[in-house]
């Protein structure tokens, strides 16, 4: 279990999923109006003194405002997980060419392959396996001669 706190807004599950449905319902209707609008207008007869709009094409423009409003919902309701996505293609190349630009040390600690850690030496212990400093004769956790 993680104690790090939820990095979001405190209802941002919530309104995910409210994105999500928006943008398959809207997607339906967007759809459901291109068509109805596209065989209103296909089946009308054009009249040249006619100086209304067709209901068809105001149908069918309503059908593309739906689907852009449906692309917009599916955007916000996916956006996390295209970004954790593109993370996850971005950041190894991004890793290996601060390593090869820096020659190990990395870029604000992106890419780094120096380990600066002091190597620890000493004698591990044979009954417990702990390891002690280089000069103990003793055990430093269980106390027995050290060989």
């Amino acid at each position: 279990m993680s104690t790090t706190p939820n990095p979001g807004f405190a209802r941002q599950s919530g309104a995910r999923t409210v994105f999500r449905v928006a943008a398959v319902v809207l997607a339906l209707l967007g759809a459901y109006l291109l068509y109805r609008g596209f065989s209103t207008f296909a089946n009308t007869d054009l009249d040249v003194e006619d100086t209304g709009a067709p209901d068809g094409m105001l149908t069918f423009l309503g059908g593309g405002l739906c689907l852009m409003g449906a692309l917009v919902c599916a955007n916000l309701g996916f956006m996390g997980a295209a970004a954790r996505y593109g993370a996850g293609e971005t950041m190894p190349v991004v890793k290996d060419s601060a390593a090869y630009l820096s020659d190990g040390e990395g870029v604000l600690g992106v890419g780094r392959t120096v380990d600066d850690a002091p190597a620890r030496t000493g004698r591990f212990c044979s009954s417990c396996g702990v390891r002690n400093d280089d000069g103990a004769r003793f055990c430093d956790a269980c106390g027995s001669a050290l060989a």
